[in-house]
């Protein structure tokens, strides 16, 4: 089966899904085309298979996951393709997507999925038991849609699914509200962005790290030396401790081991000192929320990607990478700190093409925060933007596939 497209023209995205104590259980992976005028990687066309085969597999399945399982959808050419038991069933959930009719050739060949040690999902249920029955006896999970199926009709169908011993995931949960009321309903797993949320501003304290951290940032960007980083990092014990862990684990210092302030801002030096003070600001909230760490690997993650695609823009107009990374950063400030943008930009001597950028999406680094932002959402808004981003293709694709990994790492440094 030859498609004429290999792995290098697919970009992959990744939507959490979480369980009930707030942990991430698993991604599901989603599959875009970076070519124009072509279907898209989800659509249910037999190249379908092949392309998600080999970029997984090229890819390396482990370090995309991370650990974690992944849902990857699963339409009605697909189903059908032997192409499919060469998806790892132990690494991997098979989400039938609600395009998929129950025939007796789908009811049979998911039968032989779990047979072989598959774990099924339907995708995008909104009741209709009548008609997915057959399928229900062979999934061990159900999405449901809780945008899709009617207030007064979301217990019961939860209760009928229930009382057929299955897990059951709500997907398109956007607000805590939601969240709340499908954990009372019994849900066992939840996708949405409703992590992501801002949380209310005024309820939050200023945390002495968070303004140590920007105090210092401030003298970075401002282009101070290094004694008077130095002075200004020392009285506080937990940046002094973070920096100097820091410095240790990432392999940046040519000491034998990082042992004071002075030597992990030289082993660092300014731009890196830059980069993981950035981090660290962001991180000191891991312990506010359950939901914070995967807001920081979102963070972390969106921000390198932006770094990589400004060191590789071929246009006019070409943003700083270094501006780029702290745009990416600061983009998700609310729901890390509880803090508004354009309160995290006061009193940093940032250029205006870095304001612009976050508070208006104007500008090359503008640009770069829409794509970004875009990549683990669906919908058409993602190609439009790539088609008038002036980086290579065979660029965009691995600066995404690094990021992912980047960010992964930058999340167990601080686990």
């Amino acid at each position: 089966m030859s498609t004429g497209r290999g792995p290098h023209d697919v970009l992959i995205g990744r939507q959490s899904i979480f369980g009930r104590d707030g942990s991430v259980v698993a991604y599901e992976l989603l599959f875009r085309s970076t070519r124009k005028n072509v279907a898209h990687v989800s659509d249910d066309t037999r190249a379908t298979a092949r392309i998600i085969v080999d970029t997984l597999m090229e890819g390396g399945l482990g370090k995309i996951l991370g650990g974690k399982r992944g849902f990857v959808n699963i339409g009605p050419d697909f189903l059908l393709e032997d192409a499919l038991f060469l998806l790892p069933p132990r690494d991997l959930v098979l989400e039938i997507l609600e395009t998929v009719p129950v025939t007796d050739a789908t009811v049979s060949r998911c039968r032989e999925l779990r047979s072989r040690g598959y774990t099924l999902a339907l995708d995008d249920y909104v009741g209709r038991e009548d008609i997915w029955a057959p399928l229900l006896e062979t999934v061990s999970i159900v999405k449901v849609d809780i945008l899709a199926v009617p207030e007064p009709d979301l217990r019961p169908v939860v209760q009928r699914l229930h009382a057929r011993k299955l897990s059951l995931l709500a997907e398109k949960v956007e607000t805590p509200e939601q969240l709340a009321r499908t954990m009372e309903m019994g849900f066992d797993y939840f996708q949405g962005f409703f992590f992501a949320r801002p949380v209310i501003l005024a309820s939050r304290k200023v945390d002495p790290l968070r303004q140590a951290v920007t105090g210092v940032l401030a003298m970075v960007l401002a282009d101070a030396g290094t004694d008077e980083i130095v002075r200004a990092v020392r009285p506080h014990i937990d940046l002094s401790a973070s920096l100097i862990r820091i410095a240790n684990v990432v392999g940046l210092s040519p000491f034998h081991a990082v042992t004071d302030i002075r030597q992990a801002v030289l082993a660092m030096g300014t731009d890196q000192i830059r980069r993981w003070l950035e981090i660290i600001l962001f991180s000191s909230s891991l312990s506010d929320s359950r939901y914070a760490r995967p807001v920081l690997q979102m963070a972390v993650t969106r921000a390198r990607l932006m770094e990589l695609l400004a060191q590789s823009w071929t246009g006019p107009g070409k943003p700083e990478p270094e501006e780029a990374f702290l745009v990416g950063m600061f983009s998700l400030s609310e729901p890390l700190l509880g803090v508004s943008v354009s309160e995290m930009l006061e009193g940093l001597p940032l250029r205006e093409e870095v304001r612009k950028a976050l508070l208006r999406g104007e500008g090359s680094l503008g640009h770069l925060l829409a794509f970004a932002s875009n990549l683990d959402r669906s919908g058409d808004s993602l190609e439009r933007l790539m088609g008038d981003l002036p980086v290579p293709v065979e660029r965009i694709v691995w600066s995404q596939t690094q990021s992912l990994l980047w960010g992964d790492d930058i999340v167990r440094i601080f686990s």
